[in-house]
């Protein structure tokens, strides 16, 4: 039987041989699932032996990535700022980037926004990534988490349970903001929100099949923006003034191409509101915000 060292020396070669990006990481992350094993127990027991089911299950792997599958879904978790979470096909696979926009919310719900219970919309939760982090870390808050797929919201429903946030976030179905669901106590209109938080489909439709092949096996309605990828971000900033706070702050993910149309977006919506861009892991303009209401200097 090979042992450890040998199993990881041939999976990161298969996966080089089919041009997996980052083969050896991945070969790592591969071995320490099937054998139940944290990263430093792999490399310190290099000797042990792999039983025959381990290297079963080490080829059923390695034949899915075959197809391009996604590792996440093979596996049926991603960890996401410390987390695990489910997530299916049904969901986009929470990426790295996002969690420094996990960030930047906590930040502005913690340092500027005095209310003793912040209300907040995720919009396009998917699995519920960015929601449940929020409701972890800032527990006088609810959050909305919504989204226009059923099977997505599953998914979240999920993870909501998992991590014990239930108390804490509402599953809302439908489009971006006019899925927010109205009072019942006292009987009203939707709590207006102090932070919307809105990682939308953003990818211009035309560069779909040009990206990797494991995203195009995610969710196609979780990527597609339209025309110009700013399709759904536009109807979420012509719905946005009817449920934002005036000191109420958005705050998107984007493509740094499109911070220019995210401007004009805000200048026209919120002509008052004062614009910001932080730049993601890779230095890039990733994060637009809006702040409505501007504490006074």
């Amino acid at each position: 039987m090979p042992n450890l060292r040998e199993t990881l020396q041939q999976t990161h070669h298969s996966l080089e041989t089919l041009n997996i990006p980052d083969a050896r990481l991945e070969a790592e992350v591969v071995v320490m699932n099937v054998l139940r094993m944290p990263r430093h127990e792999i490399f310190a027991q290099q000797e042990r032996e792999i039983t025959p089911q381990q290297e079963n299950d080490i080829s059923a792997i390695l034949d899915r990535r075959r197809q391009r599958e996604p590792l996440a879904y093979i596996f049926g978790y991603k960890e996401f700022y410390g987390i695990n979470l489910a997530v299916t096909p049904d969901v986009l696979i929470p990426r790295p980037e996002t969690e420094s926009m996990v960030e930047h919310a906590l930040f502005m719900a913690l340092m500027g926004m005095e209310t003793p219970q912040l209300v907040v919309a995720d919009v396009g939760t998917g699995s519920g990534a960015i929601a449940i982090n929020l409701a972890i870390h800032l527990p006088a808050a609810h959050i909305y988490a919504i989204d226009n797929s059923e099977p997505a919201l599953r998914v979240a429903a999920y993870n909501v349970q998992s991590h014990n946030v239930a108390d804490r976030i509402t599953l809302c179905y439908g489009d971006l903001l006019e899925a927010m669901p109205e009072m019942s106590d006292p009987p009203g209109p939707p709590p207006l929100l102090d932070l919307i938080v809105a990682n939308l489909p953003y990818i211009p439709s035309q560069r779909i099949p040009t990206l990797q092949p494991e995203v195009q096996k995610e969710p196609k309605a979780a990527l597609d923006g339209g025309e110009d990828g700013m399709e759904v971000i536009t109807r979420l900033f012509s719905q946005a003034g009817n449920h934002l706070k005036e000191t109420g702050v958005i705050l998107l993910e984007l493509d740094p191409e499109q911070v220019p149309a995210a401007q004009a977006l805000a200048e026209k919506h919120f002509p008052e509101a004062e614009t910001a861009v932080e730049q993601d892991l890779a230095h890039l303009d990733r994060f637009f915000i809006v702040n409505r209401g501007p504490g006074e200097e």
